[in-house]
């Protein structure tokens, strides 16, 4: 369906044209339309948010990410790089003694991303914890190296 929506519910003119009303039926049907290429999960409770905070001795980031468990989580530092993968996975099941039915639905999303961390760091002292929906990674700063300030001169060609 992402074919029929270039954004939220904008249907191309030609067929618009050929079917007047495709639009409010599409909405109707599918409600908001995702846009092409963000990806299932863009749109939905993983909607990449995060913030970095550097501190005087370590990094703090906080990655927004509710209704998930502390197994789902698959986080790596690379460098200066933060890589994290949520493997988002649940199930319901119900059951009715009177009826002769059983209710079951499973949803699975998957998502990952890579955070560019601004300062050196010492990744295999990182600490991570969760809760109250939201991925806390302490990282410490490493100290040793030292940005060193450098002044570059302009000149000028003729």
């Amino acid at each position: 369906m992402n074919l029929l929506a270039k954004r939220e519910h904008e249907v191309p003119a030609a067929l618009e044209k050929v079917f007047p009303g495709m639009d409010e039926l599409v909405r109707t049907m599918f409600g908001r339309m995702i846009e092409p290429g963000c990806g299932l999960l863009r749109s939905s409770v993983f909607d990449s948010k995060w913030e970095t905070e550097v501190l005087e001795n370590e990094v703090v980031v906080k990655i927004s990410c509710p209704g998930c468990k502390p197994e789902e989580f698959n986080l790596e530092i690379v460098g200066d790089f933060l890589n994290f993968k949520i493997d988002h996975c649940e199930e319901t099941k119900a059951e009715c003694k009177n009826k002769h039915y059983v209710f079951r639905e499973r949803s699975c999303s998957e998502y990952e991303d890579s955070i560019k961390l601004p300062v050196p760091v010492k990744g295999a002292e990182a600490k991570a914890k969760y809760a109250d929906g939201v991925l806390c990674v302490t990282i410490p700063r490493d100290m040793t190296q030292p940005l060193p300030a450098k002044t570059i001169k302009v000149h000028c060609e003729k």
